[in-house]
């Protein structure tokens, strides 16, 4: 998938209407693409949820 698909599925899948996130131009895998995603989660958990408490 490219990156605005990549974008697209982010923004479902993880309920942010507003990503724009800047990805290289490139044919991401199943495999980078959960990768990612599991990347994204981590820095909420880490850096803003953190500050949350």
């Amino acid at each position: 998938m490219n990156q605005d698909e990549v974008r697209k599925r982010l923004k479902e899948e993880l309920k942010i209407p507003a990503f724009s996130g800047n990805l290289p131009d490139k044919e991401f895998t199943e495999e980078e693409y959960q990768k990612l995603k599991q990347d994204l989660l981590q820095y909420f958990e880490d850096y803003v949820r953190n500050v949350e408490n």
